[in-house]
């Protein structure tokens, strides 16, 4: 694992993250798809680059139920937000494939790192980002169907034509009922867009669910 690291270093992607003083004590690893990464209330103990895989962003809400914010599939940076506020992990993330990232324990890095003009801007400008996509996530939501969004979301989380869906979680996060849901599942099904084995599903159409899922 640490040619993850050189190659990075080499490319000068890592030097857009992470400071030059950061780099020695980067360390790689590797999580399996399922696998907890981050708990939502625990102490951030780490910055998190993820270099390749999925992962999904949870959010469990003060009703017990949980709230898919997003899904991420692009190298992206993960715990700046509890970085500047000094807060707990806001939100649970769980690789949803197998997942490497890069980990820069942060217990005696921070208060330098908080000094760091250029990383300061890094930060912003991602949290920025993920603001924007925030929005976007929110306004899909009030503006497209049922039907759109579960094709988004099949299509967001799926691995070798392989998916599972949590549906109570999903529902949650689509504004709609458990029951709504289960009615557009089963139509995906009877159309042969997608079929069930048990605890996973299959996707047999993956055009269709292209020309439903919602465009960025």
């Amino acid at each position: 694992m640490e040619d993850v690291i050189n190659h990075l270093v080499t490319s000068k992607e890592l030097e857009k993250i992470f400071p030059k003083h950061c780099f020695a004590k980067l360390r790689p690893l590797v999580f399996p798809a399922g696998h907890l990464i981050c708990r939502q209330g625990e102490p951030l103990e780490a910055l998190f680059y993820m270099v390749r895989g999925k992962v999904k962003i949870v959010r469990r809400l003060f009703n017990g139920r949980e709230h898919i914010l997003d899904i991420k599939n692009k190298p992206t940076l993960i715990g700046n937000l509890e970085l500047l506020t000094d807060q707990t992990i806001v939100s649970s993330v769980i690789a949803l494939e197998e997942t490497v990232m890069l980990a820069l324990p942060i217990r005696q890095e921070k208060e330098e790192l908080l000094k760091d003009p250029l990383f300061l801007l890094k930060l912003g400008q991602g949290l920025a980002h993920s603001l924007y996509r925030q929005n976007l996530k929110a306004a899909t939501n009030l503006s497209y169907s049922a039907k759109e969004q579960l094709a988004t979301h099949i299509l967001a989380v799926e691995h070798q034509g392989n998916f599972q869906l949590e549906l109570a979680t999903l529902a949650d996060s689509f504004g709609i009922s458990y029951r709504h849901l289960l009615r557009v599942i089963h139509g995906f099904i009877k159309a042969g867009i997608i079929s069930k084995n048990k605890p996973n599903y299959q996707i047999i159409n993956r055009k269709q669910l292209q020309d439903w899922a919602v465009k960025d």
